[in-house]
């Protein structure tokens, strides 16, 4: 055991030096591109990220779906490399490359040895700068999207997902808008191409380069790939919207065909990822985890899983309970949940649970280590770089009463939005006993005027 301890402490101390030695360069590129640069690690590896301030916050009524749909094509050939080319070129670099949207941001990604920097950004730059988007190939993923994102297709955990963003946001919030089949067809080149010239601006975009790698050489390349990037729109993107607020019990069904299971979503809100109560609520919703498997899995046996996860943007820090269950123990698991959440929150803190909770997420903080890992983790768009590196010293001076007021204030037993999706004829006498119930339609997601 004193191994094993004296190991972690010394893995510790090389952890924290690691982290008192990350050193944050910024610099702005002429048209206005903010680079931010941090030197980390003896592998030579970089992790490159493009962040475009544009997620689903900015799609107005009708662009559903387009912060998404511009990321995916941009890894569909542009005007110097065609999609064979731009993968045989990353596979011979040994380099990976994606894209990703959510409610904040669009997110280009590269992973590549240092060596091969130039002619890795050389592919990021040409994906993100010189797009194409032709309409075959934006026809093909219009099918895709109707024929799998229609209520009557999707299956009983997504529909519960969507209908809660709806139930917590509302269709006059873009983050409680979601595709419908309409509006997908109205989808073409031209107005794709019009979202992106709107919004992929150098003035509002971010580049994070994390790795082993020299400032003036990644400078040097970084200005020769970007430097010319221009656009009719410079400024960056404004958004401003309400979070929601949940003080009541709620309750919402969306009717699924021939579901043999209930999906449940419990939203609960939680703070922010830079909120002082941040680290607490991380604990103490892995005590919550803990309980909730052990009392609605092991001894309730409801089902095979059941998590909450806190989901963190810029307008919206939501808790999300999920889990599914035989038709037949929908109003059980309910009951059974209540009785549980109410039990966590009146419960004092185990101090050994607590220990554990503690040790489990420093080995977590402790385990990264590759520069895609270190971007996401000190990433210096989204968090406050030199309060981040302070993360271990903030869990070392946690204390179980500072977790204790969290789940006062957090995990309250009187406030959530469930959203329940199944088959509404096979549980109908049950959801006759839920009060307040309100159902849902898939015409529900097309109210508002485009």
């Amino acid at each position: 055991m004193k191994t094993v301890v004296i190991g972690l402490c010394i893995v510790l101390s090389s952890f924290v030096t690691a982290q008192e030695s990350l050193n944050l360069e910024t610099f702005v590129l002429r048209n206005g591109l903010k680079v931010y640069f941090i030197k980390y690690g003896k592998i030579e590896a970089i992790n490159v990220k493009l962040m475009i301030n544009s997620g689903k916050k900015n799609e107005t009524p009708g662009q559903q779906g387009y912060s998404n749909l511009t990321a995916e094509l941009l890894l569909e050939g542009n005007t110097k490399y065609t999609k064979a080319e731009q993968s045989d070129r990353a596979f011979a670099l040994g380099a990976t490359l994606s894209t990703a949207s959510d409610n904040d941001y669009t997110t280009i990604e590269g992973n590549f040895l240092s060596s091969g920097a130039d002619a890795a950004i050389d592919l990021m730059s040409a994906a993100i700068l010189q797009p194409k988007f032709d309409k075959d190939v934006i026809d093909r993923y219009k099918s895709y999207l109707i024929d799998n994102n229609q209520p009557a297709k999707m299956d009983i955990s997504q529909l519960a997902s969507v209908f809660s963003d709806y139930a917590i946001f509302g269709l006059q919030n873009p983050l409680g808008r979601q595709y419908y089949k309409a509006q997908i067809q109205e989808m073409t080149p031209e107005k794709i191409r019009a979202y992106y010239a709107f919004n992929y601006t150098p003035k509002n975009a971010r580049l994070v380069i994390t790795g082993n790698t020299d400032v003036a050489a990644v400078k040097t390349i970084v200005e020769k790939y970007f430097a010319n990037w221009q656009s009719t729109y410079g400024e960056v993107n404004g958004v401003v919207l309400d979070k929601p607020q949940i003080k009541k019990r709620e309750y919402g069904f969306i009717h699924r065909a021939n579901a043999t299971q209930c999906a449940l979503q419990w939203n609960k809100t939680g703070p922010s990822s830079d909120d002082k109560e941040a680290m607490a609520f991380r604990i103490a919703n892995s005590l919550f985890n803990d309980v909730l498997f052990a009392e609605i899995r092991e001894k309730g046996g409801k089902t095979y899983g059941i998590s909450a996860v806190l989901n963190n943007s810029r307008y919206a820090d939501v808790l999300a309970i999920t889990c599914s269950v035989r038709n037949t123990e929908l109003l059980s698991t309910l009951t059974l949940f209540d009785k549980t959440l109410s039990g966590f929150y009146g419960t004092t803190i185990d101090p050994v649970k607590f220990a554990e909770a503690v040790n489990t997420l420093k080995v977590r903080i402790l385990s990264t280590e590759a520069p895609s890992e270190i971007a996401g983790l000190f990433n210096p768009v989204k968090f406050n770089f030199e309060k981040r590196k302070s993360l271990l010293t903030d869990l070392g001076t946690l204390k179980p009463e500072d977790v204790q007021r969290v789940i006062k204030k957090y995990f309250t037993p009187d406030s959530y939005k469930l959203v329940i999706a199944g088959d509404e004829s096979m549980v109908a006498d049950q959801l006759n006993q839920i009060k307040g119930l309100q159902k849902f339609k898939a015409a529900d997601l097309e109210r508002i005027q485009d």
